[in-house]
C-alpha cells in the first residue's frame, strides 16, 4: 500500500473528506488528491502536517511517513530496554500500589505485559478451580475460552458482547492487522453475530457493566478504569494502559481484603 492509499485510509477512518483534511492542513484539496492518488509525493513536512491533523498516533504517523522513505517521527522502544526504565517503574507503583485489588499493564491488542500480586493471586485460584489456562497473554482471548476466564463469568454474554463491541469500534476507527487476526480467533471460540446482535442497553441502573465471577463459592463483582501516559512520545509508551479493577460492591471489597494478600 502506497503513502496515498494509508493517508486515504486514514482519513477515511476518521470520517473527513479529501476537502475537510485540507481546510484543515490549509493545502489544496487539489493537492491532497494528488497526493492520495499518487500523482504526487508529499515531504517529510507535508505528512507530519497531515497527521497532526488527523491526530494521529505516534504509530500511525511513522507507518506514514516511512511508506514515503522518511525516517520515523517516534521512537519504538521495548518495554525491558533501559531507556524505558522511568517508564516500568512508574508502572510498578501503579500496580503495587493498587493491591489487593487487581491491576495489569495491556499493550494495544490486549496482550498483559505486567500484574501485580493480587491479578496473579487471582488467576491462581482460577487454575486451582479449573486447570491451567490456555497459553495466551491476550486478555479477551482469556475472556472468550472455554479454559480461561469465560467459565467463571456469570454475565459472560454481557461482558463479551461489550469487549467485542470495542474492538469493532478500535478496528475501524484504525485499521489493525493484529486486531484483525484477534478478532479471528475470537470466531473460533464464539459466535460473534449473535453477541454483536444483543441489546447493548443497560438492563439495571448501575452506571458501569460490573464483571461477575463466581470464584471460590464467592460472587465477585467489579469495574475497571483503563489509564494511558499523557506525555508519550514513543510508540510502545503510548499505546501502554494501565487497567485498575474496583469492587462493585462491599462484598467484594471484604473478599478481596481478606483473601488476596
Amino acid at each position: 500500500m502506497h503513502t496515498g492509499q494509508i493517508l486515504a485510509e486514514l482519513r477515511k477512518a476518521r470520517r473527513l473528506s479529501q476537502l475537510d483534511l485540507a481546510l484543515r492542513a490549509d493545502v489544496s484539496s487539489r493537492h491532497l488528491s494528488f497526493i492520495e492518488t499518487g500523482r504526487s509525493r508529499a515531504s517529510n513536512t507535508m505528512l507530519k502536517r497531515l497527521a497532526m491533523e488527523l491526530e494521529l498516533s505516534c504509530r500511525d504517523t511513522n507507518r506514514l511517513l516511512l511508506s514515503a522513505g522518511y525516517a520515523p517521527a517516534f521512537s519504538e522502544t521495548d518495554l525491558g530496554s533501559p531507556p524505558m526504565a522511568p517508564v516500568r517503574e512508574a508502572l510498578e507503583v501503579m500496580l503495587s500500589n493498587h493491591n489487593p485489588l487487581p491491576a495489569v499493564v495491556l499493550d494495544a491488542h490486549w496482550n498483559v505485559l505486567m500484574a501485580n500480586e493480587a491479578q496473579q493471586a487471582l488467576v491462581g485460584l482460577m487454575m486451582q478451580e479449573r486447570g491451567p489456562f490456555p497459553a495466551t497473554t491476550n486478555v479477551i482471548e482469556l475472556v472468550f475460552h472455554p479454559q480461561g476466564y469465560r467459565p467463571f463469568l456469570v454475565n459472560w454474554d454481557d461482558v463479551a458482547a461489550f469487549l467485542l463491541r470495542r474492538l469493532h469500534r478500535d478496528q475501524q476507527a484504525r485499521p489493525d492487522p493484529a486486531l484483525g487476526r484477534l478478532l479471528t480467533r475470537l470466531s473460533e471460540l464464539a459466535d460473534l453475530d449473535a453477541l454483536l446482535q444483543r441489546d447493548p442497553s443497560p438492563t439495571e441502573t448501575a452506571p458501569m457493566l460490573a464483571l461477575e465471577i463466581q470464584l471460590a463459592g464467592q460472587r465477585l463483582r467489579s469495574f475497571s478504569t483503563l489509564a494511558s501516559f499523557g506525555t508519550a512520545l514513543d510508540v510502545v509508551m503510548e499505546e501502554l494502559r494501565i487497567e485498575h479493577y474496583f469492587p462493585a460492591d462491599d462484598a467484594t471489597r471484604r473478599w478481596f481484603r481478606n483473601r488476596i494478600q
